[in-house]
Formats: structure tokens, sequence, C-alpha cells
């Protein structure tokens, strides 16, 4: 509900031993799209691997992986699918938070959590700018102090080889993301906020949740600038949810303007029954 720092990587132990430990996750999801009565397979297959190793009695070090297969068949028997890195990272950490390279999430992710709470559709207005999302050549650090939760990333601009002028240059894509989330004690109010800016492109976010036993409310603003020119964005997104045992309603609407055009409008109503508790 936009409080957890470390997305959907919890995995299980399978390994720990003198300080290191090894984790493994995932998930195997059959996924049938219908839009205009026309099928579509959207199946997908995510694994996960968590490895971490005691340094020394206030530092650890850390790595993750993370890949996601799909069959992108379309009806062709080439069998070859479809595999993509979400995630590839490795650094340290301890009572300061976490410090890592690679590619992992930018720190607006955290934000968009707020209202992006469906089991298949959403986060279609609080869109990030790639340097706010998940992007390689990324140094990030975040951090959890009491109820104060901290995420902040560097993205470094990717290097290119100048063969006519024998040097090195880059593509000028670096950019950085900022974010905090409070959570005011045990009354079930958190409040967000998140700054992104990567070359012509800048955005904030604003978001805020309340939860109260099975209920969950959250709303979330934004605006920014998706290019020097033309570029002008505004969206908000509505959350809402209920739990009943183990099944779990949400609805949302998200709403965006581009220029003052309507770039998103729509609203959601998922339904997920879940045969063994969420974690």
């Amino acid at each position: 509900d936009g409080i957890n720092q470390s997305g959907d990587k919890a995995g299980s132990t399978v390994y720990s031993a003198q300080g290191t430990s090894l984790e493994i996750g995932g998930r195997a999801e059959a996924r049938l799209s219908m839009k205009d009565g026309k099928a579509e397979d959207k199946s997908r297959v995510r694994l996960n691997f968590l490895g971490k190793a005691e340094i020394n009695d206030s530092l650890y070090g850390v790595g993750f992986y993370e890949g996601e297969f799909t069959t992108a068949d379309n009806g062709i028997t080439d069998n070859k699918g479809s595999l993509e890195n979400r995630y590839t990272y490795a650094g340290i950490g301890g009572t300061f938070g976490e410090v890592t390279y690679g590619k992992n999430d930018g720190a607006l992710g955290v934000i968009t959590d707020f209202t992006d709470i469906m089991s298949y559709h959403g986060n279609s207005a609080a869109d990030k700018i790639a340097v706010a999302d998940r992007v390689d050549n990324m140094l990030a650090y975040k951090g959890q102090f009491a109820d104060l939760g901290v995420k902040a990333s560097y993205r470094f601009a990717d290097r290119t080889e100048n063969t006519a002028a024998d040097k090195y240059e880059d593509n000028g894509k670096d950019g950085y993301s900022l974010s905090a989330i409070y959570a005011f004690g045990d009354t079930g109010f958190n409040v967000g906020a998140g700054y992104a800016d990567q070359d012509e492109q800048n955005e904030y976010m604003l978001a805020a949740s309340y939860r109260m036993e099975n209920l969950y409310f959250a709303g979330l603003f934004t605006d920014g600038e998706k290019a020097a020119t033309n570029g002008d964005y505004t969206g908000y997104e509505l959350a809402a949810a209920y739990k009943l045992g183990q099944a779990a309603f949400t609805t949302t609407y998200n709403n965006a303007e581009t220029n003052s055009e309507t770039s998103a409008n729509n609203f959601a109503i998922d339904a997920t029954y879940y045969f063994k508790p969420k974690l």
C-alpha cells in the first residue's frame, strides 16, 4: 500500500548458514486477455534470487536477480519465447539502509504503488519517466527510519564510443529520482511525495492512503514535463480496495491530460481470490 520499500521480491529461504542466505521466489501466471471477444495469451513466469552475505555485525552484501519468461508464440510454434531481465543488481546494506548498482527500481515506484493495487490493470495516469522506473546503469539507495521510508537513485548516462574522434561520449540520458513516504504511526494514514528529472523531462508526485481494517483508500496526483515542447502532463489516480477473507475487490479510476488533451480516462474493477494468504 505504498509503504513497502522492497516490491514483490519476497521469496523462500533455501539456504542459510554462517551469515549467508539465499532466497528463491517468483510466480507462474496463466493469464487470458479478452478484448472485443478476441483472445490473447498474457501468461508469464517470474523467477527471482536474493542472496545476502554478512560482512560484519552492521554490514552485509546483497545481490538480486529477477527474470520474466513469456511464450510470445502468438500461434506460431517456434518455441522461442521471450526472457526479460527485470532486475540485476548488487550492493551493500546496514543500519544506514541499502546502496546498490545495476538494474533496479527508481524512486517513484513506491509512490505509484499507493494506487497501483490491481492484479492486472493500473498505473495508466501516474506515468513515470524512464529514470524513475525500473532501469539499468543505476545507483540506488533505500532506507527505513522508524515511520519514514526514503529512496533515491541516480542513473548514469550510457557511454558511447566516437571512433572518428577517438574518444568516449554519452547519450545524455542521466537523471535522478527521489521519494519519501511517512506513516502516521498505527493510524493507517500514509503520505508520500517524489520527484524525478532526466534530460528534458521532469515530474513530481503526491500520494496519500488510508487503511481501516479490511478497507483501503488512496489517491495520487502527478504533474510535469514529458518533453521540452508540447510535453505538459497532469494526471491523477483514485483507488479503493476491500478484503473479504481470502478475496480482494479493488477498483481504480485513472485520468491524465497531455497538453490539455485527454491521454488517459478509465475506470476498472478487479476481483481476486487468494488460495493461500498473500505475503
